[in-house]
C-alpha cells in the first residue's frame, strides 16, 4: 500500500508520502486548540470586567442610599417668619413700616414711609423705650375713633405705661428737665387727625405723646396690622 510502513533494518519506517499526509492532521489538531484557548481567555476577561462593574455599581448604590438616608433625617431649615414692624425717627418726624426680621432693616423690606407729628419735645414727648430699659414698644390694640375729633378715625394703642393721674405716663421719665407731665389721661398710640391736617404742619407744636398720622395713613395701618394675631414691634430712635 502506498504510504504504508516499511520494515527497514528491523525498524518500521513510514514512507515520505505517509509522513506528508500525517503532518497536516497533526497541525490541524494543534491549531484546533487555539479557538478553545481564546474562548476561555475571553470568558474569564469578560467575567472579571463584569465583576468590577458590579462592584462599582454596588458602591454607587450604597453611597446613594446613604445620601438619601441622611437627607431624610436632616432637619429642614426653618423659615423665618416675616413680621410687620415700625420704626419712628422722632426728631425727623418720620415713621417707617417694614416687613421682615424686627429691628433689622437689612433683613426687612421697607413697605411705606409716613410723615407724622410726635409729642412736644421737652414737655410731652413721645416716650423712648430705651429710657425705661426697653428696646421697643408693642402695638397691643386697634379700634375705631371716628367720633373723636382728636384721634379719629382710628387708634392703634402702644404698651407705654400710663397712670390715671399726673403725670399720666411712665414714671420716672426724666426727659423734660425732670419728670415729664403729659397733661391728658389716656393711652399712648398712633392715630389720625380726623380731617384736620393742620395738626401735621410745622406750625403745630405736637401732640401729648401720641404719634399723629394723616387719616389715609392711619387707615392703611389699621387695615393692614392686627396686633391680636401677631406681635408688632414699634422702635423709636431719637434722630
Amino acid at each position: 500500500m502506498v504510504g504504508s510502513m516499511v520494515l527497514f533494518g528491523g525498524v518500521f519506517v513510514m514512507d515520505k508520502r505517509a509522513q506528508k499526509r500525517s503532518m497536516p492532521i497533526a497541525m490541524e489538531k494543534k491549531e484546533s486548540n487555539f479557538p478553545r484557548n481564546n474562548f476561555m481567555r475571553s470568558y474569564f476577561t469578560t467575567k472579571r470586567v463584569l465583576f468590577y462593574i458590579s462592584g462599582i455599581l454596588f458602591l454607587v448604590i450604597t453611597i446613594w442610599l446613604f445620601f438619601l438616608h441622611t437627607q431624610q433625617n436632616k432637619p429642614l431649615p426653618q423659615k423665618k417668619e416675616l413680621s410687620y414692624w415700625l420704626l419712628l425717627q422722632r426728631k425727623s418726624q418720620k415713621e417707617y413700616l417694614f416687613q421682615g426680621s424686627p429691628g433689622k432693616q437689612q433683613e426687612s423690606t421697607l413697605l411705606k414711609t409716613f410723615t407724622v407729628k410726635v409729642g412736644i419735645p421737652g414737655e410731652r414727648p413721645t416716650p423712648l423705650p430705651q429710657l425705661l430699659g426697653r428696646e421697643y414698644w408693642l402695638l397691643t390694640k386697634k379700634y375705631e375713633t371716628k367720633d373723636n375729633p382728636e384721634t379719629g378715625p382710628y387708634f392703634l394703642e402702644l404698651n407705654i405705661p400710663v397712670a390715671d393721674e399726673e403725670p399720666y405716663g411712665p414714671e420716672p421719665y426724666n426727659e423734660c428737665s425732670g419728670q415729664c407731665n403729659w397733661i391728658l389721661p389716656g393711652s399712648f398710640g398712633l392715630h389720625g387727625v380726623n380731617g384736620d391736617n393742620q395738626k401735621l404742619s410745622e406750625d403745630d407744636l405736637g401732640s401729648s405723646g401720641c404719634v399723629r398720622h394723616a387719616d389715609e395713613d392711619i387707615t392703611y395701618l389699621y387695615t393692614l396690622l392686627d396686633p391680636q394675631k401677631e406681635q408688632i414691634r414699634y422702635y423709636i430712635e431719637d434722630i
